[in-house]
């Protein structure tokens, strides 16, 4: 959860229904099945764009590093001037998103996110991920999955987010295909797409002990499959080598350190079910035995068996509960919400204002319980909802959650800490063990090899530089990503 306030999410008791359906999401076949007719013109595009943009920023949040932002927007330029005219300008911004990933939007809007950054070993994986997403947008791939995109219910889920409808299989393989031409035209190796779709496809393997199986509405090839159709046309591809922006692979990992690995401390933290966030100074205790998440937006938990949540947003700038109460539930009424009670009441020595309401959809009657409370000029908004069936079953932990918040002690913001990139000088004869223990290498031996491009026993040479993960206390990211 971010420190600053986040717009209002009108009618995110709505949120309620999401419950029925967590971990579950629409199926992309529908795309396959569908011819892709894009209605509005290019002018439309970069309006969309521009809407989609702000809620990627708000809900996921962008890494504000302007070096390294700069840098790959260098990148993306030197390949856009080879792309196709279009009546728009290409934008490139770093999503804060630690899994490896990049997408884009109508109108030339271009996300990568940090965990790919952490993951790419040279700018010529870099460029031809870039080279991919252009791609995606010259041939207006984002526009039609925008036109299916909008056929489709808006999910208003706090655990996970999907702004557009996945590419089809053609789709991705046309990215892929042009996008390596595209970097080989800019100068860039192709095979950097088949090194970092290997480096991809290792993680996968991590992650889920294998590599990724298509199922029949995946709607992207496998990555094994991409991996040999990529290095097929990159040895097929005749292209001149042209300098690159970071000079040496030392530039290049060098522009990468410092960046946050995993969980983000400036979003907060969990350890076990107490969420601790430094730059708010605030403790919550959730119900032992919750699955726990903390996005851009809020932070909050969910029961066992799925049928009911709570969590934590930040409303706005204020101090008056009762009228931000007032004010947010006029903004639900129109979406059915009912309220029963509505009264003061004290949270410790805090005032606070609770509103008990119900609400009917997907044939089923959800109760909702929402607290507000002011902390430093700020309004923070609890929301609880459960179907009204199992809702008295929860009533305990609903009041336990908002009455355990509080300043954080000492001894707790010293446990608040993160993993950072940092890059470790190899000694010769040294193997990654070797490394990792002299350098307190929070990645296993595995995850290592995989984010250096390495296998697991491989003895180093002397001077070689490997990327390493660091814990380290918690530090504002101006702090952190200076070069130690």
């Amino acid at each position: 959860m971010r420190g600053a306030a986040p717009r209002w999410l009108a009618g995110s008791i709505a949120l309620a229904n999401a419950i029925f359906s967590l971990g579950c999401s629409s199926s992309a076949g529908a795309e396959e099945r569908q011819r892709e007719v894009i209605l509005r013109s290019e002018d439309v595009d970069r309006k969309v764009g521009e809407e989609t943009a702000q809620s990627v920023k708000e809900q996921l949040g962008l890494i504000e590093d302007p070096e390294l932002v700069a840098y790959v927007n260098q990148v993306g330029a030197r390949l856009a001037r080879h792309a196709p005219r279009r009546g728009f300008e290409y934008s490139f911004q770093i999503v804060d998103q630690e899994a490896p990933n990049a997408f884009a939007l109508p109108g030339g809007f271009i996300f990568v996110s940090r965990g790919l950054l952490a993951l790419a070993n040279s700018e010529d994986e870099l460029a031809n991920v870039l080279g991919h997403e252009i791609v995606h947008v010259a041939a207006r791939h984002a526009a039609a999955r925008q036109e299916v995109g909008r056929s489709l219910p808006a999910k208003l889920d706090w655990m996970q987010g999907s702004y557009l409808a996945s590419y089809g299989r053609d789709q991705e393989r046309e990215a892929d295909r042009l996008g390596q031409g595209l970097a080989a035209v800019a100068g860039y190796d192709p095979a950097g797409l088949a090194v970092f779709l290997r480096e991809l496809e290792h993680t996968e393997r991590l992650r889920l002990g294998g590599s990724r199986l298509p199922g029949f509405w995946d709607t992207h090839p496998s990555t094994s499959r991409r991996v040999a159709e990529a290095s097929t046309r990159a040895n097929m591809a005749a292209w001149t080598r042209q300098a690159p922006i970071a000079e040496t692979r030392t530039d290049f990992l060098q522009r990468m350190e410092g960046l946050a690995i995993g969980a983000r401390a400036a979003e907060g933290v969990f350890l076990g079910d107490r969420f601790m966030h430094a730059d708010l100074d605030l403790f919550i205790h959730f119900p032992p035995g919750w699955k726990t998440a903390n996005t851009h937006l809020a932070v909050g938990a969910v029961a066992p068996t799925r049928d009911a949540q709570i969590f934590l947003e930040i409303q706005g700038k204020g101090s008056d509960v009762e009228r931000a109460a007032g004010e947010y539930i006029a903004e639900l009424a129109a979406s059915g919400f009912k309220v029963d009670n509505a009264q003061p009441v004290k949270l410790a020595s805090s005032a606070a204002f609770r509103v008990d309401g119900q609400l009917s959809g997907m044939n089923v009657q959800v109760r909702a319980q929402l607290t507000w409370l002011e902390r430093r000029g700020s309004i923070y908004r609890f929301t609880a909802v459960a179907p009204a069936a199992v809702f008295p079953r929860y009533t305990g932990s609903f009041l336990n959650v908002p009455r355990s918040l509080r300043d954080l002690e000492e001894h707790e913001r010293a446990k608040i800490r993160e993993n950072r990139l940092r890059i470790a000088v190899a000694r010769e004869g040294e193997n990654l063990a070797q490394l990792s223990e002299r350098t307190a290498n929070r990645w296993d031996i595995q995850q290592t090899a995989v984010m250096n491009g390495l296998f697991a026993d491989r003895v180093l040479e002397s001077g070689q530089l490997v990327k390493i993960a660091v814990a380290e206390n918690y530090r504002p990211d101006a702090e952190a990503t200076a070069t130690e």
